[in-house]
């Protein structure tokens, strides 16, 4: 509906000019063409003064009936074309913002795949990248593998500003390096703006959230729910064999397909039911623990992150350790107290929450999750590394703060509120941070 109106307003516009200069262009033929009188005498050509003017019947009859005539038109047009005008300014001003959106868009997603896509991975899903770890005088301590997280939910938990600042003086001491003009970086202001409108065109649906997350719980609970079932487990065995040996066979193929897709479903109900049957302390561990849904990428060490060992062939490159394994637990070892080791909570990019830290930060289990809901005040430093000002912080887990801070910006960063006037829900539920405070006060 606001296209359609800009462009009848756009089409009105233009008759109105297309009249405006035929009408122009018939006065000019009239007056210089056809007006002209040419006399004798010593002048070339009489002045415009001198001609004899037309009488006082003629001027006072059809002369006068067509001056009145026409300024009764004109009247007419200025009445009718200002209101459409203005009936139609809504739906310029539209579509001019989705105009600007979608330039901002397009460039934006030029510079992501340009210069972050390598970290980030297409699309903004995630990925993983190398990195040294240095200590406080820049020495080596250790190359690891960074678990580069995806950025399709990053408006639900962080306000624009927020995203500014980490755009422009990035993320110490992660691998997220300052991009805008500000902290140093190659990028320009606007460019900064376009990177932020398309970080939130590709940020997900409420209900793609929410399923996000859902599947992040599942994944964690998906082998102790089939050890519990020997049964389902060895049927999805059998169903995936199947699908392997149909081969070429287009039939068999599908009804096997079919049958693992099935299997899946069923496993899939059985581990929701397994997650509800849970107390709510250990459902919270899962959901403490759920990837760039939870708390452990930032408050527990080391879990945004692998070791990285030597080359086991020359030239294959370095390999992964495995957390837990006797050569990771060596590497951590020659490190003394720079890493410390892998304790839940235990303080990594956030706070040590052990201890009982929470329940000295939080009188009552009501303001713990108050916190958790909305993040932490703008401007109050927070973590090991936050600034208070969009570096570092608190995210909101249950509350879409993407429009908080600024009451000035542009309408087209828009994100949490909608065109309906209703508000985008977080990342997570409030029966879920209940779960998480549940689980992170008893650490």
């Amino acid at each position: 509906m606001h296209l359609l109106a800009a462009s009848t307003q756009r089409n009105l516009g233009m008759a109105i000019a297309v009249v405006a200069i035929v009408g122009f262009a018939i006065y000019l033929i009239y007056n210089v063409l056809w007006a002209g009188r040419g006399e004798k005498g010593s002048e070339v050509e009489l002045a415009p003064n001198r001609k004899p003017y037309l009488s006082d019947e003629e001027l006072e009859t059809s002369k006068l009936d067509l001056a009145l005539v026409s300024g009764l038109v004109t009247l007419v047009i200025i009445g009718v074309a200002l209101p459409l005008y203005w009936l139609g300014e809504p739906g310029r001003q539209q579509g001019y913002l989705e105009y600007s959106r979608d330039q901002f868009t397009s460039r934006g997603a030029g510079l992501f795949e340009e210069s972050c896509s390598s970290c980030h991975g297409g699309g903004g899903l995630g990925g993983t990248t190398d990195h040294t770890v240095t200590d406080d005088n820049g020495n080596f301590v250790a190359a690891i593998k960074w678990e580069v997280p995806a950025l399709t939910t990053t408006l639900y938990r962080f306000s624009e500003e927020e995203v500014r600042h980490i755009l422009n003086y990035g993320r110490p001491p992660t691998p997220m390096q300052p991009w805008g003009a500000p902290g140093g970086g190659p990028m320009t202001t606007q460019q900064v703006e376009e990177l932020i409108q398309y970080i939130q065109s590709i940020q997900l649906a409420p209900h793609d959230v929410e399923g996000e997350v859902l599947a992040g719980l599942i994944t964690q609970v998906r082998d102790d729910v089939l050890a519990a079932n020997p049964g389902l487990d060895s049927r999805l065995e059998e169903a995936r064999a199947a699908v392997a040996a149909a081969g070429a066979d287009d039939e068999a193929a599908e009804a096997a397909a079919r049958e693992v897709a099935d299997l899946e479903r069923e496993l899939r109900e059985i581990s929701e039911q397994y997650i509800r049957d849970l107390a709510s302390a250990d459902r919270g561990e899962l959901l403490f623990n759920n990837g760039v849904y939870g708390c452990a990428r930032c408050h527990t060490p080391r879990d945004s992150w692998q070791f990285t060992g030597p080359e086991e062939e020359p030239g294959a490159g370095p390999v992964v350790l495995t957390r837990g394994s006797d050569a990771e637990a060596a590497m951590v070892a020659q490190l003394g107290n720079l890493i410390p080791a892998d304790i839940p909570g235990g303080g990594g990019f956030g706070p040590n929450l052990t201890n009982g830290a929470t329940l000295r930060q939080f009188d009552s289990a009501e303001g713990h999750e108050g916190f958790v809901t909305i993040g932490s005040q703008e401007g109050v430093g927070y973590g090991n590394f936050g600034q208070g000002d969009g570096g570092g912080q608190m995210p909101a887990f249950g509350a879409c703060v993407g429009d908080r801070d600024s009451s000035d910006r542009s309408p087209i960063f828009g994100f949490c509120t909608l065109e309906d006037g209703s508000t985008r829900p977080g990342t997570l539920t409030a029966a879920q941070i209940a779960d998480i405070v549940a689980y992170e006060r008893g650490l």
